[in-house]
């Protein structure tokens, strides 16, 4: 039995396997604590999964070819399959039914009873009970998960097509606001380079003063002026409550444009979307529409009878929003922009830019190339976290010597020994790995004292609460906390910080008696005696790194993507009782002083950066 139920499983005499949740008691077997126990096997079976889909044959020609453009591009590297963002598909259940069909295969049971409200789940395990020619029942258990609004779940029963020409008209109404930029006046020569990077997390108090300061780049600004080197910032708008439209991003930007002592130079990509450009991505789209009809046979090659076929039932809906549905829309702007901004800036001897592996850096690293720009250095910003598969690829993907290969930089700057271990451990190839300081926690260099030195006895245990990017996460997160009160036997209180893309509504949960701060975290540690972060959150590794005693949730739906999976000082909960247990426990510690420098690379004279710009 895969029990995918509210509750617990009912007492059987079947084998039962818990589709959520870590937990393991009675019989009851936890299948997320079974894909932790062999991750790096399923991992990579599942990146050979994707790497054959690519390489699989119709007609005679390869998916990554038949997706080709004039060009030379390869859409397939666009798609949702290829980024395996955890943000934007079902990573978590791809990886427990390759579990769940080892188990399936090491036990060889008669039959297998799926209880579960997931019908996409239900065609996925069907698929896998079809091929071993196993008997498979089902039962609809409904889980009590929240329902969507009347206009939401309307919204979701339109075709994929409208609901993607409906966001398309959107995205161009809000953005076409944007060609109100003033005039690029790029920059170039030996003493220049262009920076790609996200108009968000800027340092406010800068703005104000005209000057622009970002925290992805933190500690860069000075440094590229003392070696007097002037960038192009060309800057993606990401809506936020700093910068809440695209005028206010363009007055913006214009602020630190006429504020010209250091010389740097700040557009926007969306100011190079015009009204040919949305025909252009309209013709391409339909061409994409009549690509899905051609390439319909991927329906007999990774389906019904193949071994991992049951992959396809669940992941089909990515494939088809990559080729028709938002993700197509959003895919083609970015070509089209891309190739309008590197076919208009004057030569670039170098360029960085944020790595995450999501779609539009494949079309950025293209058009840079195609248009014969110099080194192109990518540059995660944070940590490379193990189940965190957009930085992971099958090792043939990246030694593949065919046509149409994937869109790579020339380099990618890793900003620690952690970092660079994770690229190791996934056979990238060692050239094309060059250490770098870590920005982002340059202000590590510092000394942080995390958690308060003393705490008299029955004083209150402070904690520090981090959100995350995620609404879901967070809100389960905070959730755990509320179901904790009960068991904590001790005076506590709680402050939130919460991630600036989503912030958290404090009045919904009264019982915490949230008290807020946003102000960086560097500032705030050492008056908390614990820190309590969701599961994906970076913010985590500040805390941890800081000195800060750490409690991490576990979602039960969820691998451990956690950055700081592995550190054995790191506590993990996924129950109430848990929480309130390591709550007082961490609390009771003194501060932690973990060797910041077995994480990233924080030397405060930056010679890793130094010798990037020079070189």
């Amino acid at each position: 039995m895969v029990w995918d139920g509210a509750g617990e499983p009912p007492v059987t005499a079947c084998r039962v396997y818990s589709w959520n949740g870590y937990g393991e008691q009675s019989g009851v077997h936890s299948l997320l604590q079974y894909c932790e126990r062999h991750a790096m096997r399923l991992r990579a079976k599942y990146l050979a999964w994707i790497h054959d889909l690519g390489e699989s044959q119709i007609k005679g020609k390869r998916i990554i070819d038949w997706l080709s453009f004039e060009d030379g591009l390869s859409y397939w590297w666009m798609t949702l399959l290829v980024e395996k963002s955890a943000y934007k598909s079902p990573i978590t259940d791809a990886i427990r039914l390759i579990a769940l069909a080892e188990i399936i295969d090491e036990n060889k049971p008669l039959s297998v009873h799926l209880v579960s409200e997931n019908h996409t789940l239900k065609d996925a395990v069907a698929e896998m009970c079809a091929s071993r020619d196993l008997a498979f029942k089902y039962t609809y258990r409904d889980q009590g998960s929240a329902r969507t609004s009347s206009l939401q779940s309307l919204s979701r029963k339109m075709p994929m097509t409208i609901q993607a020409l409906v966001s398309f008209v959107r995205y161009v109404t809000a953005r076409l606001a944007m060609k109100s930029a003033k005039k690029r006046e790029w920059l170039s020569g030996a003493h220049s380079v262009l920076i790609c990077s996200y108009f968000f997390n800027i340092v406010a108090d800068s703005a104000k003063k005209g000057e622009f300061r970002s925290r992805y780049w933190e500690g860069l600004h000075g440094l590229m002026r003392d070696l007097d080197i002037r960038c192009n910032w060309l800057q993606m708008y990401v809506p936020h409550d700093a910068v809440p439209d695209a005028k206010a991003a363009v007055d913006l930007a214009d602020t630190f444009n006429k504020n010209r002592a250091h010389g740097d130079m700040h557009a926007f990509l969306e100011s190079y979307l015009d009204w040919r450009m949305v025909c252009r991505v309209i013709a391409r789209w339909c061409s994409l529409n009549l690509t899905l009809w051609r390439l319909r046979a991927i329906e007999n090659n990774q389906g019904s009878g193949k071994p991992m076929g049951y992959l396809w039932q669940l992941m089909r809906n990515d494939w088809q929003n990559s080729m028709v549905g938002t993700y197509a829309f959003n895919n083609l702007v970015s070509i089209e922009l891309f190739d309008a901004a590197m076919r208009d800036a004057p030569h670039q001897n170098k360029g960085f830019y944020l790595c995450e592996n999501q779609s539009w850096e494949r079309a950025f690293n293209h058009a840079w190339k195609k248009y014969g720009h110099g080194k192109l250095i990518a540059v995660p910003h944070s940590t490379v976290r193990f189940w965190d598969l957009r930085y992971y690829s099958d090792a043939r993907t990246l030694k593949s010597i065919l046509l149409h290969v994937i869109p790579s930089p020339d380099a990618t700057a890793l900003n620690g020994n952690s970092a660079i271990d994770a690229y190791k451990g996934a056979n990238y190839p060692a050239v094309n790995m060059v250490p770098c300081e870590a920005l982002r926690f340059s202000y590590m260099n510092k000394r942080i004292a995390g958690g308060r030195t003393k705490r008299e006895e029955n004083e209150q245990v402070k904690v520090l609460v981090l959100g995350d990017y995620s609404p879901e996460s967070t809100n389960k997160m905070v959730r755990l906390l509320e179901m904790s009160l009960p068991y904590l036997s001790f005076l506590v209180s709680f402050t939130i910080k919460s991630h600036p893309s989503y912030i958290i509504d404090t009045s919904a949960h009264p019982a915490l008696k949230f008290s807020v701060n946003q102000a960086p975290l560097e500032d705030i540690m050492s008056n908390f005696d614990v820190a309590y972060s969701c599961n994906m959150t970076s913010a985590a590794v500040d805390a941890y790194l800081g000195g800060l005693p750490t409690v991490v949730m576990l979602d039960e739906k969820e691998l451990n993507f956690s950055p700081l999976r592995g550190q054995t000082d790191v506590h993990f909960v996924s129950s109430a009782e848990e929480l309130a247990k390591e709550l007082a426990s961490a609390s009771s510690r003194a501060p932690t002083h973990v060797l910041k420098n077995d994480f990233f690379f924080l030397d405060p004279d930056m010679p890793r950066w130094k010798k990037l710009l020079l070189a």
